[in-house]
């Protein structure tokens, strides 16, 4: 067998026993008398035999390493298979000779780099944003408040976009479109004049929403149509439309005044008595004149119901109302305000007849004998106080002597009804009372009236009316 074949030995695991150390094997003694170096077992042999350990036992250096005894030389090592030619060393195997330390291994591969992250994909470009013109423009397209600015805004949207590749081009052409359709229907509003017909309605329909009040916000001199279809049937009513007096109407304001000396509501049967006599008085001082006013007007008032009345209301509102829903223009005031002192004089004695002739009872003269004697005795005195009324000033000549002669009528009237004061029947008693009524010249009436420049239509009585 060719020595360079030899198998290597078994390798020598920590903790193995050396032949040295193994109780049996006994020690040679050398010519020195010092103990033969034991034989190794796995030296490799030699041509006669086995190698022989070039150091003593106990020698430090490896039993592979030899000096070379000839020349020197450079040793190449034996290849594989090949035999290791006479006097040169056995080339260590990958297995170290028994006995001897393990050499230390060598790194046969280099060393890991660390994971080094190769770079990502780059990240997408930030989309578009919208121009902020183009929204505005559709904005202004869209609400037509300033028509022309929405084309602006769409142009300078169109050259930005096209600059700095925004979005938003749909929107401003969109707002330029409308606001081009809303530029040309304006011009077409200017030009055909509907302008002032839109406004003209727009400023009645402004006045007409101011124009509802409540019926505790009217003040004498308002003018106002009824509400509920023009009835004035009593309905209860929270909110009235004013109007301008010169306008077709259908009630006047005439004054008011607050109710006192009750805590609870006393009922309607109490408040209408004092709004009646009260606002007698009122409608009197008011409108003055009495051929002044229409003959589709007659006093009307409002009264508190009793919901207003515990939420604190206590006014009466007193006026002239229409009947049937039919209209009047004009104001019906004629008082001291808007009057002269000769026109102010004569209507003061003749409206104290007037007045007188609300006393009148309502029942019949069987029913109400006291009451009818009563009226005539006021009224016969208030022929007294016209009278002395008309003489106690200095007259315009116009009408001097017209005024002197209806002193006269007075005097004549008041005798009559001082008789029917005390009529013991009721035959008497209407006999003075139309001697009295005869004796009132209605031509020397409208004498006065139209040199005082007052109305000369004669107001209908209120038979004449139903």
């Amino acid at each position: 067998m060719d020595p360079s074949q030899q198998q290597p030995g078994p390798e020598r695991q920590p903790g193995d026993r050396t032949p040295e150390s193994e109780p049996g094997h006994g020690q040679a003694s050398g010519r020195s008398g010092e103990p033969a170096a034991a034989e190794n077992p796995f030296a490799r042999p030699g041509p006669f035999g086995r190698e022989r350990t070039d150091r003593a036992a106990g020698s430090s250096e490896p039993s592979g390493s030899t000096e070379p005894t000839g020349p020197a030389q450079e040793q190449q090592p034996a290849r594989p298979g090949q035999p290791v030619p006479q006097g040169q060393p056995a080339q260590p195997g990958p297995f170290v000779p028994f006995g001897q330390p393990y050499p230390a291994q060598t790194a046969q591969h280099p060393a890991y780099h660390p994971y080094q992250q190769f770079p990502g994909y780059p990240a997408p470009p930030a989309p578009p944003t919208t121009n902020g013109f183009s929204v505005a423009s559709l904005v202004s397209g869209i609400v037509c408040c300033m028509p022309p600015l929405g084309m602006i805004l769409g142009v300078v949207a169109l050259r930005q976009i096209r600059r700095r590749g925004q979005r938003g081009k749909g929107m401003a052409i969109t707002g330029i479109a409308l606001s081009a359709v809303s530029t040309l229907l304006i011009a077409l509003f200017f030009a055909t004049g509907a302008a002032n017909d839109f406004w003209k309605e727009v400023e009645e329909a402004a006045d007409e929403a101011a124009s509802y009040q409540t019926v505790g916000d009217l003040r004498k001199g308002d003018c106002y149509n009824l509400p509920g279809g023009g009835s004035s049937d009593g309905t209860e009513v929270s909110e009235i439309q004013v109007v301008d007096c010169a306008k077709p109407h259908e009630a006047e304001i005439t004054g008011g005044f607050k109710i006192t000396g009750f805590g609870k509501f006393p009922g309607e049967s109490v408040l209408e008595p004092i709004a009646e006599r009260r606002c007698d008085d009122i409608d009197t001082a008011y409108a003055m004149d009495a051929w002044a006013i229409p003959a589709v007007m007659s006093g009307y008032y409002y009264i508190p119901t009793k919901d207003s009345w515990n939420n604190g209301d206590r006014r009466v509102s007193c006026g002239f109302a229409t009947e049937g829903s039919r209209k009047t223009t004009g104001s019906i005031r004629r008082d001291a305000g808007n009057l002269n002192t000769d026109q102010a004089g004569y209507l003061t004695a003749e409206n104290k007849l007037m007045k007188a002739a609300y006393e009148e009872p309502e029942k019949d003269f069987p029913q109400a004998v006291p009451g009818h004697l009563a009226w005539a005795k006021v009224t016969s005195s208030a022929m007294g106080e016209a009278a002395a009324a008309l003489r106690g000033r200095t007259w315009p000549g116009v009408v001097a002597a017209a005024v002197e002669k209806r002193a006269a009528e007075f005097d004549k009237a008041r005798a009559a009804w001082g008789k029917a004061a005390t009529a013991k029947d009721e035959d008497t008693f209407w006999e003075h009372v139309f001697e009295a009524e005869a004796a009132l010249d209605v031509k020397t009436e409208k004498t006065i009236r139209q040199g005082l420049e007052l109305s000369t239509a004669e107001p209908v009585q209120d038979e004449e009316r139903a």
